[in-house]
């Protein structure tokens, strides 16, 4: 525990004294519009305000879970509504995707996703709240080649901005 803190620290640190452009720490919630992910959680690793990185943790059965890790580039981010306290914005992105599978069957897959949805800056930017579906493509690596099922990773969650 005491390694995962000086971590974040340490990460945090380091973005700040670099003068990093908008990075951002967060969690968010994972959902699925089919039938391929159980719900799960995510830890954000914003490095701009245009590129996401996630750590996802899906947890199936009692022995099957899935660790993902996804990157996103988000170029598109449309204010709809502009208010003093609030932004609302739509946003559209591309990004890739890696999972791996453990338990009884292991599995890894990876490929494009692209991520489309909508935040809510608050408090000056600071604090952002959102939502947004990303229909996967992706190749299945292990236990054997070929294509992968389609997927609709769907995610709720809030991210703290340091500027």
């Amino acid at each position: 525990m005491k390694i995962k803190v000086f971590v974040l620290t340490a990460l945090i640190s380091t973005a700040v004294v670099s003068g990093a452009h908008g990075f951002g720490l967060g969690a968010q919630l994972n959902f699925s519009a089919g039938s391929i992910f159980a719900p799960g959680a995510a830890l954000l690793i914003s490095p701009s305000d245009k590129t996401n990185l996630a750590i996802n943790w899906y947890l199936g059965s009692t022995k099957d879970s899935i660790v993902g890790l996804t990157v996103d580039a988000v170029p598109l981010a449309l204010p709809l509504i502009k208010g003093d306290v609030a932004t609302f914005h739509l946003t559209l992105g591309v990004g890739l995707f890696v999972n791996a599978f453990l338990g009884d069957k292991f599995a890894v897959n990876a490929g494009l996703r692209i991520p489309a949805g909508f935040n809510v800056m608050l408090a000056k930017d600071v604090f952002e709240i959102f939502t947004h579906i990303a229909p996967s493509f992706g190749v299945n690596f292990m236990p054997s080649l070929g294509l992968g099922k389609p997927f609709y990773p769907i995610a709720l969650g809030a991210r703290i901005w340091f500027r």
